[in-house]
C-alpha cells in the first residue's frame, strides 16, 4: 500500500494519521493517544476518532465497559504499514526482492536471529503487470530457533533486557515482548522504504492475489535444537 504525503485522511496530514496507527499496531488505544500523537484538543480528538471509525481504519471493543478504547482493523494495520516512496521501475523491484531473500537465507543461517523465516509470500502490485510499482508487499512467518519453550523464554527475556541497556526504548509491553521477531523484520526490511512487511495471518493476503517465494518443510524446521549462543 501506498499513500500520498501531500494527502489527508479524516482532515489530518496523511503521514501524521500513519504514525498514529503505527503507534496504535498491536495495542488498545483512544483519546489520548490521538491527542497525542496530532496534537489536538480533546473534542478534536473525539471528531477524528468517529471518522476514522467511519471509515474502516478502526473498531470499537465493546467487552471493555467502563474504556472506551478502539483497535487498528486491518485496513488500518495496512495503512500503518503504508509507504511513501516514489514508485520504482519493476526491474529494480525484482532486484529488490532478490536481495531480500538473500537476508533471508542470512537470517536463517546467523545464529544471532533467535526466530528463522519459514515462509515468504509477495502480495499485491509486485504480482500486477505494471511496469512501476508503489512498494513491494511481503509477508513473512516466523518460528523460534530454540523448540524448547523454557529455554527460548530465556534466551529471549537476555535479548530483550540487552536492547534495553543498549538504550532502545519500547512504547509498551508489546513491543517489548516482540523484540526478537522485529529484529528480524528490521534485518529484512534494511531500512529500505520499498519494503511492505506483514504476517502470513494478516487479513490483507486474503484479499487478492498472492505467491510463495519460499516455504520450509516441517522436517527442516525441527533441525535447529541448540539454542542460539
Amino acid at each position: 500500500m501506498r499513500i500520498d504525503s501531500s494527502s489527508t485522511i479524516a482532515g489530518h496530514p496523511s503521514l501524521v494519521v500513519r504514525k498514529l496507527f503505527r503507534r496504535g499496531s498491536g495495542r488498545l488505544w483512544g483519546l489520548a493517544l490521538i491527542a497525542e500523537v496530532l496534537g489536538v484538543t480533546p473534542r478534536v480528538a473525539k471528531r477524528t476518532l468517529r471518522d476514522l471509525e467511519s471509515l474502516g481504519y478502526i473498531e470499537k471493543r465493546e467487552e471493555f465497559h467502563h474504556h472506551d478504547v478502539w483497535e487498528n482493523t486491518v485496513k488500518g494495520n495496512s495503512l500503518a504499514m503504508a509507504s511513501a516512496a516514489r514508485p520504482i521501475r519493476r526491474e529494480v523491484a525484482e532486484r529488490k526482492l532478490q536481495e531480500f531473500m538473500q537476508r533471508v537465507r542470512h537470517v536463517n543461517a546467523n545464529e544471532y536471529f533467535l526466530y528463522r523465516v519459514t515462509k515468504v509470500i509477495v502480495f499485491g502490485s509486485y504480482l500486477s503487470l505494471k511496469k512501476h510499482l508503489n512498494d513491494i508487499d511481503v509477508a513473512v512467518e516466523l518460528i523460534p530457533k530454540v523448540e524448547d519453550k523454557e529455554t527460548f523464554n530465556q534466551i529471549s527475556r537476555k535479548r530483550r533486557d540487552d536492547a534495553w541497556q543498549a538504550g532502545r526504548n519500547f512504547q509498551n509491553i508489546l513491543e517489548d515482548l516482540m523484540w526478537p521477531q522485529t529484529e528480524v523484520k528490521r534485518y529484512l526490511k534494511s531500512r529500505s522504504r520499498i519494503f511492505s512487511i506483514h504476517d502470513t495471518d494478516d487479513g490483507v493476503l486474503r484479499k487478492g492475489k498472492s505467491l510463495v517465494l519460499y516455504s520450509e518443510s516441517v522436517k527442516k524446521r525441527r533441525r535447529a535444537k541448540t539454542p542460539p549462543k
